[in-house]
């Protein structure tokens, strides 16, 4: 189950956030040793503001803990593409109103199997084409390392590079568009093995005047 958290229905997932920041902090920070801004036991930088989108994976609804989450980022305003990966862009990040970033994929730490973590990879990308088709959003953008980039080619979805694959560290980074329809999220599901919607979007109870 995907949670689709954001400006409307903030205040229903306190609880869920503060773990995903926390998660955030002991992946990219502890043990990727990102140069990240680090508030407390959160990542948290300057992306994450009012605008934002978070997609948050749980087992169910009653369940306290966070397996996975993402960052949704309009394009239309900066975002971590526009700002620090432009050369992988070929020198111009995609941006428009129906253009997405998606950023910050993270998967708990305590989750070890790597069959799991591939699942998790691939439910996320059903809940970001879920929650794109809701929008109008019609592409997707994101950065991904050597250890990703195939997992999120492959998982059903019709896309391509962006630019070339760029050192990074350690690692090497790769930017790539995804194309959000229909037919790519029927695909995402055949994939994961799902008939059904994995996105959940709550909104706090509203009182009627009598």
């Amino acid at each position: 189950m995907i949670l689709i958290v954001n400006a409307e229905n903030r205040s229903l997932f306190g609880a869920e956030l503060g773990a995903m920041h926390r998660q955030r902090k002991a992946v990219f920070v502890d043990e990727y040793h990102w140069r990240v801004p680090v508030i407390g036991d959160w990542e948290v930088d300057e992306y994450d503001g009012d605008g934002t989108t978070y997609l948050i994976a749980k087992a169910d609804a009653s369940s306290g803990e966070v397996l996975a989450s993402a960052r949704l980022l309009p394009t239309v305003r900066p975002h971590l593409m526009s700002d620090l990966f432009v050369a992988a862009c070929g020198g111009r990040a995609p941006t428009g109103p129906r253009i997405w970033e998606v950023s910050r994929f993270c998967v708990s730490p305590a989750i070890a199997k790597r069959r799991m973590r591939v699942e998790l990879l691939w439910e996320v990308a059903c809940g970001v084409m879920e929650t794109a088709l809701l929008y109008g959003i019609e592409k997707v953008t994101f950065v991904a390392g050597s250890a990703l980039l195939p997992l999120a080619l492959d998982c059903g979805w019709k896309c391509a590079r962006l630019g070339p694959t760029l050192p990074d560290g350690d690692d090497e980074i790769t930017a790539v568009v995804a194309s959000i329809t229909p037919s790519g999220l029927r695909a995402v599901r055949r994939r994961l093995g799902v008939e059904t919607p994995v996105t959940r979007f709550a909104l706090p109870a509203v009182k009627i005047a009598a």
